[in-house]
């Protein structure tokens, strides 16, 4: 039995201890630098992406600002182009000569503008003996006022517009105590 264990043993080759580790720290040495060099190529594929995205971003952001400015230059020159017949009716109300007619042509230049203002969607803020609203309501003074309830207007001082349900400009009140 002893001779068989010797040529089974003799048969079978036989590596020094040493070599053996080697061989699999060189593979997995391999195989992390690889994994490395991969995880490396992942790093500036993303790299390049996000650098694509920013710019996409950037050029986007650009183009939004053009076209805010451009709708904005339209939207003014709608406004005004709707505007040059009242001024041009106002030159003419100054030009006139005094009297009845004159009240008479600015009344008449004064509707227009308000026509003109409506076209546009202004509308003018409901204020008196109304119940006092701050968020289109500005209150400048209070004052005791009998038969009145409190916290209504009871004086506009200035009148206050909205375009839409955007207030433009509030109405300044006098309001009851």
């Amino acid at each position: 039995m002893d001779a068989e264990k010797k040529t089974a043993t003799e048969q079978q080759p036989t590596a020094a201890p040493e070599q053996q580790p080697k061989k699999a720290a060189k593979t997995g040495k391999e195989k992390t630098h690889a994994e490395i060099e991969r995880l490396k190529g992942e790093i500036e594929a993303q790299k390049d992406a996000y650098q694509r995205v920013l710019a996409e971003y950037a050029n986007y952001k650009r183009r939004t600002e053009q076209e805010k400015e451009a709708i904005g230059q339209f939207t003014t020159a709608r406004l005004l182009e709707k505007m040059l017949p009242v001024l041009d009716n106002l030159e003419r109300a100054v030009l006139a000569p005094e009297g009845d007619g004159y009240k008479a042509g600015v009344e008449m230049v004064l509707k227009q503008l308000r026509q003109t203002l409506g076209d546009l969607g202004v509308t003018e803020i409901p204020a008196q003996q109304q119940p006092f609203d701050p968020e289109v309501h500005n209150a400048v003074a209070r004052e005791d006022a009998e038969g009145v309830e409190p916290d209504t207007v009871t004086q506009v001082l200035q009148k206050g517009y909205k375009l839409g349900d955007r207030v433009l400009r509030a109405a300044m009140v006098k309001v009851a105590n």
